[in-house]
């Protein structure tokens, strides 16, 4: 049972992960797409590349806007340069003043919160 519980837990922080990481990806595909139109001189009239910046863009937001909508704390702080601003937890830890096993427990324990805040259609 207790296996259980720990199996179900470690689920919902890899699917708050995912769903965090996705600030990152849809930041790369927004690079690649100026570099595509910069350097290939792709056709302006493609929709397909149309549609999908305004897209990364509304991901984004919502993926910070959840970050920010958390209560203050370090788990918070944390979350903020990992995800959002694209900071390895060492860079966090080093940043926060404090030592980089106590950055990945504050991780896991962030993980865990957003989990549990996470909007229920992203869970």
């Amino acid at each position: 049972m207790m296996n259980d519980i720990n199996t179900s837990e470690e689920e919902m922080r890899v699917r708050a992960d995912n769903y965090l990481r996705g600030y990152q990806l849809n930041r790369k595909l927004l690079r690649l797409e100026r570099y595509e139109k910069e350097y290939f001189h792709t056709d302006e009239g493609d929709t397909e590349a149309f549609g999908e910046a305004p897209l990364a863009r509304a991901r984004m937001f919502d993926i910070r806007h959840f970050v920010m909508s958390l209560k203050n704390s370090d788990e918070k702080l944390l979350l903020y340069y990992h995800y959002i601003k694209g900071e390895s937890v060492e860079r966090c830890a080093e940043l926060m003043g404090i030592g980089r096993s106590t950055a990945y427990r504050i991780k896991s324990r962030a993980l865990r919160l957003a989990a549990e805040k996470m909007p229920k259609d992203k869970k």
